[in-house]
């Protein structure tokens, strides 16, 4: 019996009214059993979840504490927590609170599947032969396990190897993804092995057709050769997993997969009496076993969405959904159809391009209607070529930009982020690309990767061209020609290399350092001078390799000049974003890696390129900023305009890859896996002859493909859903590089015949020629780093070199003086840019002049030591806390172990964090203060912001004001994203570097608030 409605308890936190169908979910859904709801794009999850939690525990059906919440990314656990905590804050405060709770709870348990599944993992490790604190093994640590093992692989022990022309990579990238599929499909490597030996068997003595015939055809011999193939990845697999079981290593699969053979044999009793699984439609088929082995029978309310089921490459099975009912009991079903942030326009093209989803899916999505009465349009252009495109896009998105607005451009592969970025900051929009696979595409980064791959890869002879042709050396084509001929005329010359293992390129440059080598390079004297710059450069940074990974990588961009070069050609306010986007991956990678190295670290990148992982973004929309990034990563996000870019087929929907299934190499038969119910299935028993294995895996592909088609569509649903007001979908028939048009993808085609998607104006007949050959084929190479200001640049030094010295001297001074009267009179003004960091605020306050120097002459940041230790320090507290895990030190360097023992010995040891480096915005004195809380305590009073340093305390009161200023702006911020007033939170720093705690007084809201419009009213001028 309930004493309160769900629109009682509602009204708490909203002045809005629930609709009927968001009453039902809450009140009605069972308090014994299952419940699943179907929740649409934008229908308020989130709030469901926690307005059902609120309801629970006002009419105390359950405590706080006894309440779990699980997702996939800390920013979803984060903000779901934080939606949670101040409605409980807020139910407190009300008549509606139970009595018998008091003043003080613990607060809801809010995680992640993948940190749940290691908690229950560490409480039954015993049980399976391993100790709690096993050594998670990364992603970054599996890649170099792997790659560890497929290198020290033996013929003798692996005899497939001997036909294997595959790089090591690849093969690497193979025994991941078969260990991860044989995890997660509860096999082991003995049956898939076993499997394909006897389908190999079975098949080897096919006929070839129904009048025999004892020879095999061409592509019936491919298939045997894959077959062969595949079975030395999954043996190779089985000598992955048994290294990491002898090393006592576990990854997060591994962990779930150990914790479902222990409740096999001990049963585990939580404390939970109510779960809430969300984004249910992305868990993997183990994470699913473990959850019904845990909560079967119970009050577990699954939301998901099938139309939104797009990660099935990383391990999710679209089953599940489906499959709710059997895992966890009868279900009553629930859904949530009203989205509240689309207008009907954007609703109305996501149901349309959704229609084909309602076949795929046993469990019905739902059709779509607008929440609220917002104006809002659909529009469409398609151009000749993605140069047109993305100016089009850009001329879209700067017509409605501004300030406090918000706008993503989505994309369903990274190739045409650039040309689009380029094409928005040619309009003057500020434009950050979030996603690694983004960021590899980035001219700087590229360099920075060539550089790397010169460094650790003697075989990186292209990469070692565009080093070599790019603004550091601009070294001519011809000389580069000559340094392959002096390769192979070292070649011939040296008895210890012969013509099947040549000189490479690198090497050839290498042996450029030594002057008796030189005279057999006939190289221009220019071109010869550059390469041993280059040659010394690359000598003197394999010297350094024994720095840190990101420190090391720092120190190749600066020998490079990539700072330099950036800020040089300046076409943002922030040209070093990528380059630090980038090198903060790196950092990532350092953290996470086993042993660190720079061949690892592209090891790592490779594979995390082609697995298309890594891609979520570290935040969510910006005001003021157009964010490029792919659809995967948008998922979960939201924007007032967005563009979906090339719609067109093969780049949305892509050519399918998978058609093969599990016939192509490493892959997992559909047969033995969890989901086999749901998947393609291949009738190989019942062929007779090779023509007949043929018709099936024909028809095996072309189902494959159906399924593929069908998971383009929900990108395409996904991406439709991310935009608040106005829509733009874009198409080119061209590309650079590319013969014939390409065709529109049919969901634009679908929208525009019934007059859904606006054309801006009408779709041209394709071009007969590309319109990019003729301009691709006027390239210059090397690129002109002066570009087109070259010739006014020669000009002028021209002017120098012909004037004469005392003609010179005077011509400066008088420029002196006039251009020093100019600035008196007409100062150039520099304005305070809008967003602005908690650390840039303490600068401006405490620093001016420093702040605005850097503001108006802006200097590439150079590493530190000490803040290279202070952000390792913080990754690895971030990473314990989300494991709910003890801080390891013991393998720690000396001074960081120094660190991490002062947080040992803290109070803070023994605490729990209830948000860990959590990003927050908020608006003070007309400036958008951007902070992230390193950690956040619950206390009796109310709520505890720590700021972790590495260093010391600072000495003097002077010092200690200063620092106050970003405690004062953590206070506001926090309060205000909680709802509760300022008093009730408290700051303080902990020094690790001297175990010392600091709580400050801090300055108030109100004079803060004053101070920052005194100086947006006056900018100061330079």
């Amino acid at each position: 019996m309930t004493n309160y409605s769900a629109q009682e308890i509602f009204s708490i936190v909203s002045k809005h009214k629930l609709t009927d169908e968001q009453e039902a979910a809450i009140s009605s859904a069972s308090t014994t059993g299952p419940s699943l709801v179907i929740a649409g794009a934008g229908s308020g999850k989130t709030e469901l979840m926690s307005v059902r939690t609120l309801y629970l525990v006002a009419n105390q059906l359950a405590k706080p504490s006894e309440i779990l919440g699980l997702t996939f990314t800390r920013k979803a656990a984060s903000e779901l927590a934080t939606r949670i905590q101040s409605g409980l804050v807020k139910l407190r405060e009300s008549s509606y609170w139970p009595k018998e709770l008091g003043d003080d709870f613990d607060p809801p348990k809010i995680t992640t599947y993948n940190s749940f599944g290691n908690e229950i993992f560490r409480s039954l490790s015993l049980q399976v032969g391993f100790e709690a604190d096993a050594v998670l093994l990364t992603e970054a640590g599996a890649i170099s396990l792997a790659r560890e093992v497929v290198a020290n692989a033996k013929i003798s022990d692996f005899s497939e190897l001997l036909n294997w022309d595959k790089t090591l990579d690849y093969l690497t990238e193979k025994v991941l993804g078969a260990s991860g599929s044989l995890t997660d499909n509860q096999q082991s490597a003995d049956e898939a092995i076993s499997y394909l030996q006897d389908f190999a068997q079975q098949i080897a003595a096919l006929p070839q057709s129904d009048k025999g015939g004892d020879g095999v055809y061409a592509y019936h011999q491919t298939l045997l050769d894959t077959m062969h193939s595949s079975q030395l990845v999954f043996e190779l697999a089985r000598q992955y997993q048994r290294q990491k079981k002898t090393r006592g290593l576990v990854d997060f699969s591994d962990q779930v997969a150990l914790a479902l053979m222990a409740l096999e044999r001990q049963d585990l009793e939580l404390s939970h009496k109510f779960v809430l699984l969300d984004e249910y439609q992305d868990t993997s088929g183990i994470q699913t076993m473990l959850l019904s082995r845990l909560f079967a029978g119970k009050p577990v309310m699954a939301v998901g969405d099938p139309n939104q089921a797009i990660y099935g490459w990383r391990g999710a099975s679209s089953a599940n959904l489906s499959g709710f009912a059997s895992d966890f009991g009868v279900a009553e079903q629930f859904s949530l159809s009203a989205s509240w942030r689309s207008g009907q326009a954007i609703v109305d093209a996501a149901n349309l391009v959704s229609e084909p989803l309602q076949d795929d899916s046993f469990v019905s999505p739902v059709s779509l209607t607008a929440g609220l009465d917002r104006d809002g349009t659909v529009s469409a252009i398609v151009c000749q070529d993605d140069a047109a495109e993305s100016a089009r896009v850009a001329l879209w998105l700067s017509e409605r930009m501004n300030g406090e607005t918000s706008a993503a451009v989505l994309f369903r592969s990274k190739q045409a982020m650039r040309l689009f970025a380029d094409a928005l900051e040619d309009k003057g929009l500020e434009v950050e690309i979030t996603g690694l696979s983004g960021l590899l595409e980035q001219p700087e980064v590229l360099d920075l990767l060539a550089a790397l791959r010169v460094i650790a890869d003697p075989e990186a002879g292209a990469e070692l061209m565009r080093i070599l042709s790019g603004p550091k050396f601009r070294i001519a084509p011809r000389d580069i020609a000559q340094l392959h001929k002096f390769a192979r005329k070292l070649t011939r010359m040296r008895k210890e290399v012969t013509a099947e293992i040549p000189l490479t390129l690198v090497e050839a440059l290498d042996e450029l350092r030594k002057p008796s080598s030189r005279e057999f390079a006939e190289i221009s004297e220019a071109g010869l001078e550059r390469m041993v710059q280059a040659s010394e450069l690359f000598h003197l940074m394999r010297t350094q390799l024994s720095l840190g990974v990101s420190e090391f990588s720092w120190a190749v961009a600066r020998e490079l000049e990539l700072d330099i070069e950036l800020y040089a050609h300046a076409r943002t306010k922030t040209p070093l974003a990528n380059l630090e986007g980038f090198i903060a991956r790196i950092s990532d990678y350092e953290v996470s890696a086993l042993r660190p190295s720079i061949s690892g670290l592209l090891g790592w990148l490779d594979y995390a390129v082609n697995s298309e992982r890594f891609e979520m973004p570290k935040t969510g929309a910006k005001a003021g900023v157009v964010q490029l990034m792919s659809v995967h990563a948008a998922k979960g996000l939201e924007w007032d305009f967005v563009a979906v870019a090339g719609l067109v087929q093969g780049s949305f929907p892509v050519d399918s890859r998978d058609s093969k299934g599990w016939l192509a190499i490493g892959k997992l038969p559909h047969e033995i896996r969890q989901d086999r119910d749901w998947i393609p299935q291949l009738s190989w028993r019942q062929a007779a002859t090779q023509k007949q294995l043929k018709a099936a895996t024909e028809d095996f592909a072309s189902e494959n493909r159906a399924k593929h088609d069908i998971e383009e569509r929900r990108l395409a649903y996904v991406a439709i859903t991310r935009a608040g007001r106005d829509l733009l979908l874009s198409a080119s028939y061209y590309k650079a590089g590319i013969l014939n048009p390409r065709p529109i993808a049919p969901y634009l085609e679908e929208l525009i015949s019934v007059g859904l998607a606006q054309l801006l104006e009408p779709i041209p007949e394709p071009a007969v020629a590309n319109p990019l050959a003729n301009l691709a084929k006027s390239e210059i190479w090397p690129a002109d780093p002066l570009g087109k200001s070259r010739d006014s640049q020669l000009a002028a030094a021209e002017n120098v070199i012909s004037a004469t010295p005392t003609r010179v001297s005077e011509s400066l001074q008088l420029a002196a003086i006039i251009e020093q009267a100019e600035l008196l009179r007409n100062p150039k003004p520099v304005e305070l840019p809008l967003r602005l960091s908690a650390s840039k605020i303490v600068q401006l306050l405490t620093e001016p002049e420093a702040f605005w120097a850097q503001i108006a002459r802006p200097l590439p940041v150079s590493f530190s030591e000490a803040a290279a230790r202070g952000t390792q320090f913080h990754e690895r507290l971030e990473e314990a806390f989300e494991l709910e895990a003890d801080l390891d030190i013991s393998d720690w360097q000396e001074q960081d172990r120094e660190l991490g023992q002062a947080f040992l010995d803290s109070r803070f040891e023994s605490l729990k964090p209830i948000y860990v480096e959590q990003a927050l915005e908020f608006e003070l004195g007309g400036t958008v203060v951007v902070c992230k809380l390193d950690a956040v305590y619950q206390t009796e009073d109310g709520f505890e912001v720590i700021d972790w340093k590495s260093g010391s305390a600072p000495k003097s009161k002077a010092e200690v004001a200063n620092k106050a200023v970003q405690l004062a702006l953590y206070r506001i911020g926090l309060s205000r994203w909680l709802g509760v007033g300022v008093e009730r939170v408290k700051a303080s720093f902990f020094f690790a570097g001297d175990s010392k705690e600091i709580s400050p007084e801090v300055p108030s809201e109100n004079e803060l608030m004053e101070k920052l419009r005194a100086f947006r009213k006056a900018p100061l001028h330079f």
